[in-house]
């Protein structure tokens, strides 16, 4: 069962905890990239892990969980299995400490998993968890994505009043986001969870929403980032697409309606082959990842 293993206990003033995790809710790998950005730009040391014993399916047809191995040159090198990693970085100059926690979203015993974070959570006296979390969204990369918020606490809206960021109305099939969330708030601990949605024709990251996510988590933190990095990947990403649309009429129609669609706050057009479209996108992004030089 997971359990907390820490090798580390460095001491950290009122700090809060920082979640991103692969597979379901990480559209646009907001989650995932939002947290490694910050674990590896700020340099945070790692402290210990959660324990995957029994939290995944290995077999699972989503990827995420499954195990990832290395092959160079026909010798097996590396086998790699599902981790939830913490790490700890002492931010001097503000009144909170950071801690982030790296990791996959279970499969199975998600009551364990959120147990173990919740002894986390106390063991440094964590003042707030943070989650990040996607989602593919009828989107046109032409639009700013738009941010949500969910919290535990009605007092928690407050802060968000400043930032362009809308209060979830949700009901469904839910994520370990949420299910954290409520771990939280059943042992009185703060919580909330930054969503966002990416265009569900991009395949793999979105830059664009990930720098959205890192500017808000900036501001509300007092934060200083250097997002250099990012931006230069929402140029070259941006640039990609409007020449994909720059050749093809269909495309740039499909980018039309969704913008009307999107700025009515509206679903996609009933009569638009999504799919097709979304299929096309998407292979154009491939051959320009694996032939960088524009020779497809």
């Amino acid at each position: 069962m997971a359990k907390l293993v820490l090798d580390k206990r460095p001491p950290l003033r009122a700090p809060y905890l920082i979640a991103g995790f692969g597979g379901w809710p990480n559209g646009g790998n907001v989650a995932t990239d939002t947290v490694y950005f910050l674990q590896s730009t700020l340099q945070a040391e790692r402290i210990g892990e959660i324990t995957s014993d029994d939290l995944y399916i290995y077999s699972s047809p989503t990827l995420a969980s499954r195990p990832v191995t290395v092959i160079r040159e026909g010798v097996l090198d590396a086998l790699r299995f599902p981790s939830n990693t913490l790490f700890a970085y002492q931010h001097q100059d503000a009144e909170h400490d950071l801690l982030f926690l790296q990791g996959i979203e279970p499969d199975l015993h998600w009551q364990q998993f959120a147990d173990a974070i919740i002894e986390c959570l106390q063991a440094f006296q964590v003042q707030r968890l943070y989650t990040i979390g996607g989602y593919l969204d009828y989107a046109p990369h032409t639009r700013l994505p738009r941010l949500s918020a969910v919290v535990t606490h009605e007092n928690l809206l407050t802060e968000l009043e400043e930032y362009d960021i809308d209060l979830a109305d949700y009901e469904g099939p839910t994520s370990i986001q949420s299910y954290l969330l409520a771990a939280c708030r059943d042992h009185g601990i703060e919580g909330m969870s930054l969503w966002g949605g990416a265009p569900s024709y991009i395949q793999g990251s979105y830059p664009r929403l990930t720098q959205m996510m890192l500017q808000c988590l900036s501001q509300l933190w007092d934060l200083p980032l250097d997002l250099e990095e990012i931006e230069e990947q929402v140029t070259d990403m941006e640039a990609t697409l409007n020449e994909q649309i720059d050749l093809n009429p269909e495309l740039a129609d499909y980018i039309h309606r969704l913008e009307q669609a999107y700025d009515q706050s509206e679903g996609p057009p009933p009569d638009m082959n999504t799919e097709t479209i979304v299929d096309e996108i998407q292979q154009f992004l491939r051959r320009r990842r694996d032939h960088p030089s524009g020779n497809d």
